[in-house]
């Protein structure tokens, strides 16, 4: 039998988007109080992102939408959703997959959260494997106590 790592970190994102998702879907299906106002901060360079190419000059790494009163045609599928929103008067389609997003703030009920892309995780994880890898097995470094010890 294979024993795998647990990634909590990949893991505790996945549940985390799996209710951004149910939320935006609420959303969609009006089922939610008008009170509430989403910002939603997302990567521009996540190769799946669709925006306009002005948009994309403007936001070059990351943007924050809000999805308050004034969105259109919001569409919630498995791997993305899409909204229309309007940028200096001019209506804009936009595609976000769930991945790309890194932040989600509810004002009303103050709730907040940050999530760690899983690119860039998965890429310090490989990383990591490679240069232990490479590192000789022979020597293998002690860690004591003492070095994390405060110095008097």
């Amino acid at each position: 039998m294979k024993k795998i790592f647990i990634d909590y970190g990949q893991r505790i994102n996945t549940a985390i988007l799996g209710v951004i998702k149910d939320i935006l879907k609420d959303l969609s299906e009006s089922k939610i109080s008008s009170n509430h106002c989403f910002y939603i901060t997302f990567k521009t360079q996540d190769s799946d992102v669709k925006i306009s190419q002005k948009l994309a000059k403007e936001y070059p790494k990351e943007m924050t939408i809000v999805l308050q009163n004034q969105y259109w045609n919001l569409n919630v599928k498995k791997n993305f959703f899409s909204v229309t929103l309007t940028f200096n008067k001019k209506k804009e389609i936009l595609q976000i997959p769930f991945k790309s997003i890194i932040k989600f703030y509810d004002p009303f009920v103050k709730f907040s959260i940050q999530l760690e892309l899983k690119d860039a995780q998965s890429k310090s994880v490989k990383n990591k494997q490679k240069k232990e890898r490479k590192s000789p097995t022979k020597s293998k470094k002690i860690i004591t106590l003492d070095d994390f010890r405060k110095k008097k």
